[in-house]
């Protein structure tokens, strides 16, 4: 291999190397732990073949075998990936019907709201004009002008771009989290989301034989609980309301060494989907919670059927519906959606496969208008908590969406969302009104 572009997608090798001229399209390249993916495109571009890849199921790559830990897996020494500003890092939401999360309905008068869904408390429809993508790219994505990949570096804190966005994701002695900040045609964000662990490690046992998984077990230990703190403020009202999906555009990975001769690695990565819901020129709103559960994060599969999955024992440590503050003439309203994923397979940030666990934690949260005083200013909040597993790999719709319209430069075949097997459950769910009151709840 001779280099790679920053975004995962492209690995340039010397076409003379040993197999180079059997890659072609459909075919599944496997050049190092993290360069292997389905090929979508192959070309010559001067000296190097520039070859192209999607992801791949981990059975297309793997026919038989067993891989398993015998000691746990510590998450105190990690490998941090960047890939820079990638085109895939900040793209535009849109609804998924397999989504889960908090949120609410109603809030006339003073605000409010309850139920959940994916809505922002106090608001049965979005208030004004979404603009999704507040400061898109200039022009389209190409072949060129994308960054090569940076070298990596031993594990710490990391400045990453993500469009519009500035993030610093940590990992992962004590936790593993992510400081997002927003600043861009009269809007700003602010916050900080983390899951509190304590000594995190995992172990894994994966059973391939004729190509179809028959045995899988990941555990993650030493989740603690859940802590956000954000707040977001405009000077344009509706107009400037944004609906970004953001992939933290870092990988936190721990080699593995070598299983019957594949070089498996942990992985960890995260992803952030804000939605902004103000309705006045003068709309904000600050809030902070953390929330603590027991059990750790994990799956069983055995003979076709997934196991019951983890954590339990959810409990709320500092109430956010408490916290929250926003003095406006409007109503206002702002949906965080936080996901860490732990990987344990083959592949390069997104397209990981192997084992995964994910987290995705849900919180919508309103405020009523200041005009609701002195009879009262309502508050609410949703909070759900849920669980994706499986083998193989699984893609957000608004990034495939993204690299589906980059690869038609290519004329390259789409890449599909998902592929392996694998399952969601949610384990907590709430919503809550301050005050509980009729006037709150309509």
């Amino acid at each position: 291999m001779r280099s790679a572009t920053a975004d995962g997608l492209t690995w340039r090798i010397d076409p003379r190397a040993d197999r180079a001229d059997e890659l072609a399209p459909g075919k599944v390249m496997f050049l190092t732990g993290r360069a292997v993916g389905r090929v979508l495109d192959v070309r010559r571009e001067g000296a190097d073949l520039a070859v192209t890849i999607g992801p791949v199921d981990i059975t297309e790559v793997i026919r038989d075998g067993r891989f398993a830990t015998d000691r746990p897996v510590a998450f105190d020494k990690v490998v941090v990936y960047s890939a820079e500003d990638p085109f895939w890092a900040q793209t535009e939401s849109e609804p998924d019907p397999d989504a889960s999360g908090g949120g609410g309905s109603g809030g006339s008068g003073g605000g409010g709201g309850s139920g959940s869904g994916g809505r922002i408390p106090g608001f049965s429809a979005p208030i004004g004009q979404t603009t999704g993508l507040a400061g898109p790219r200039e022009g389209p994505v190409t072949r060129e002008g994308r960054p090569p990949l940076p070298p990596p570096r031993l594990g710490g804190p990391i400045d990453a771009v993500a469009g519009a966005f500035r993030l610093t994701p940590t990992c992962c002695a004590g936790g593993i989290g992510a400081h997002f900040h927003y600043d861009r045609e009269g809007v700003r964000l602010d916050g900080n989301v983390e899951l509190l662990l304590t000594k995190p490690s995992g172990g894994f046992d994966l059973v391939i034989e004729g190509g179809r998984i028959t045995t899988a077990k990941f555990q993650i230990e030493g989740g603690v609980g859940l802590r956000l703190k954000v707040a977001g403020a405009t000077k344009v009202g509706t107009q400037g309301n944004i609906h970004p999906y953001i992939t933290v555009p870092v990988d936190f990975t721990v080699p593995l060494g070598q299983f019957l001769g594949v070089p498996f690695s942990a992985t960890i990565n995260q992803a952030l989907e804000i939605r902004t819901a103000f309705s006045a020129k003068d709309g904000n709103i600050k809030a902070e919670g953390e929330y603590t559960f027991t059990g750790g994060l994990g799956f069983g599969y055995d003979k076709g059927r997934f196991g019951p999955p983890g954590p339990q024992g959810f409990t709320t440590k500092n109430s956010i519906t408490n916290s929250i503050t926003g003095p406006s003439v409007g109503v206002n309203g702002l949906l965080v959606t936080y996901q860490v994923r732990f990987h344990v397979g083959i592949g390069a940030f997104g397209f990981t496969t192997g084992l995964y666990v994910g987290l995705t934690a849900a919180v919508g949260l309103s405020v009523g208008s200041a005009l609701g005083s002195p009879i009262t200013v309502c508050k609410g909040t949703g909070v759900s908590l849920s669980t994706d597993f499986g083998v193989g790999y699984t893609l957000p719709a608004p990034v495939v969406n993204v690299i589906n319209f980059f690869l038609r430069v290519f004329k390259a075949k789409p890449i599909e969302r998902r592929g392996g097997i694998g399952s969601s459950a949610t384990f907590f769910a709430k919503a809550e009104i301050v005050p509980d009151i009729p006037l709150c709840r309509a």
